[in-house]
């Protein structure tokens, strides 16, 4: 059940993670078009808000108990029919994807195992990509020379690679230059001035958490556009930074850009760095003129604050509206036992919960014909309740027992077939039954189909039976299978426990004592077909 809500967390985030991109882009190009636009460090700000909430407010949805807004696309069931055993098919569980209004019925263990396969292979591109770019830093790290160090940082220049970057390890913080730019000691100072920003900024440390997300997220290309959105973002708020705190002139900061990227265009980038040119050309472009286009002023931070607000509550809304996405229709033994609980308070009658019962619960709620089939049961119910009701307290029989015309017919009064042992009526008594018990049975009347009648011959038996064995198990199987059939078990097993006769073959239908005791659960837990 646990792996269930890992689904709909996952399911939810991939989908709050495409509303993230489109919020993000969203926000920055309304902000192009602001007389005071957002400063880029504001913008950067946001998008880490934003990306955090797409992952994590989907936990709020799949705990928060609040209804969903639409019906659920997955359903998953205990088995494909009610009709047969749980046990019987090991592969029998299966998921319904409701696509269409029909929907499709699929092998759970077969959506599992391809869902599985996706996801892994997918986890295993991004960390073998991770792996080998990391691998490549630390061999930079190790074959560059280190020309300045101060506490946790370390300043290094190497002959290897032709752009500056930053990177963070718990402990340590790196900016790596190229050997060249030590022989230009103006773009030196802007690139290093540039790079701890990004340290300023805590990006080296988000970008981790990036490529986790886009490892988790890898078949969702919302979180490749994200990411990649985030990056740009990143290098627009140090260009500012740089640009407008730092004794730089903006043309000579693009000349630097400029050197810097006719280097990138020659030399692989490494995933876990964050360069002075990301993006490629567009972006160069569109860097190089917001650097020359000047300071502008910005919109000040109650408005920043008010537009995350607004973002985050966009994301919580669409996370309440598809909250778990699939929905689980079995029965845990867990759920089986307070269920069981709940049906034992207030009530003398011998509630069970045992492997036999929690089988029929799951072929009664966990399957798509189960449900239909107690949902019309109980709607049919509510027309012959009075009645039921009435005899029950006359003859001082426990309220429990009103399902056992659930179980025996549905809640359908059957018309009697040419068979004399099949049965008739709510109570489904055979010819010979209804006899015994004072029914008239002729071709001309039959009242086995006459409620008030039947009922009362019912509670006469069910009142026999209980002064016969002084046990309500053993009662509800005389009644299925006869008391002979009972006694003789009881004898030969030497137990008077109903379960231990059902286990020995000592029945009419195996299922019959289990599913009237998951029924009694229902009626008593009305909320489980909710």
């Amino acid at each position: 059940m646990a792996s269930v809500a890992v689904v709909n967390w996952y399911l939810s985030a991939n989908v709050l993670v495409i509303v993230a991109a489109l919020l993000l882009a969203g926000i920055h190009t309304i902000s192009q078009r602001l007389a005071q636009p957002f400063a880029y460090r504001h913008l950067l700000q946001l998008s880490y808000a934003i990306s955090t909430a797409a992952v994590l407010l989907p936990f709020i949805g799949l705990f928060s108990g609040h209804e969903r807004l639409f019906p659920h696309g997955v359903q998953m069931w205990s088995a494909a029919t009610m009709e047969g055993s749980i046990h019987a098919v090991t592969d029998n569980q299966r998921i319904t994807v409701s696509l269409a209004p029909a929907g499709t019925s699929m092998s759970l263990r077969l959506v599992a195992r391809l869902a599985s396969c996706v996801f892994v292979f997918g986890l295993f591109v991004m960390f073998a990509r991770v792996v080998i770019d990391a691998l490549a830093i630390a061999r930079i790290i190790a074959g560059a020379h280190l020309f300045y160090r101060r506490g946790c940082l370390r300043m290094l220049a190497s002959e290897t690679i032709g752009v500056p970057f930053s990177f963070w390890m718990p402990g340590h913080y790196f900016i790596i230059v190229p050997s060249a730019l030590i022989l230009r000691p103006n773009d030196l100072r802007m690139a290093i001035h540039h790079e701890a920003q990004h340290h300023r900024q805590a990006d080296t440390k988000f970008l981790y958490l990036t490529q986790l997300a886009r490892a988790l997220f890898y078949w969702n290309p919302a979180s490749h556009i994200l990411g990649r959105q985030i990056l740009e973002l990143q290098e627009f708020a140090c260009d500012e930074a740089v640009v407008s705190r730092r004794p730089h002139s903006a043309d000579a900061y693009c000349r630097c850009l400029l050197s810097v990227s006719e280097e990138a265009t020659r030399r692989r980038r490494a995933l876990l760095k964050s360069d002075m040119v990301s993006g490629g050309v567009g972006v160069l472009v569109r860097r190089i003129k917001t650097v020359l286009a000047g300071p502008k002023a910005h919109l000040h931070k109650p408005g920043v604050a008010l537009t995350g607000a607004i973002a985050v509550a966009v994301l919580g809304a669409f996370s309440l509206a598809i909250a778990a996405p699939v929905k689980d229709r079995r029965i845990s033994p867990a759920e089986a036992q307070r269920i069981a609980i709940a049906a034992r308070q207030g009530s003398e009658f011998p509630v069970t919960m045992n492997e036999r019962v929690l089988e029929q619960l799951n072929l009664l709620l966990g399957t798509p014909d189960g449900r239909a089939y107690l949902t019309a049961s109980l709607t049919r119910k509510d027309r012959y309740k009075a009645i039921i009701s009435e005899q029950l307290k006359r003859y001082g029989l426990p309220p429990e027992v009103i399902a056992v015309p659930l179980v025996e017919s549905g809640y359908r009064n059957l018309p009697a077939v040419k068979n004399p042992h099949h049965g008739a009526g709510l109570w489904m008594f055979i010819e010979s039954t209804a006899r015994r018990l004072g029914l008239e049975v002729t071709q001309s009347r039959d009242e086995r189909l006459s409620v008030q009648e039947e009922t009362a011959a019912a509670m006469r038996l069910l009142s026999t039976l209980y002064l016969r064995f002084h046990d309500w198990n053993l009662t509800l199987l005389a009644y299925n299978t006869g008391p002979q059939r009972v006694e003789r078990g009881m004898v030969e097993t030497g137990s008077t426990d109903a379960w231990d006769l059902v286990r020995s073959g000592y029945e009419n239908d195996p299922n019959y004592l289990p599913r009237v005791m998951a029924v009694i659960l229902i009626i008593s837990n009305p909320a489980l077909l909710d």
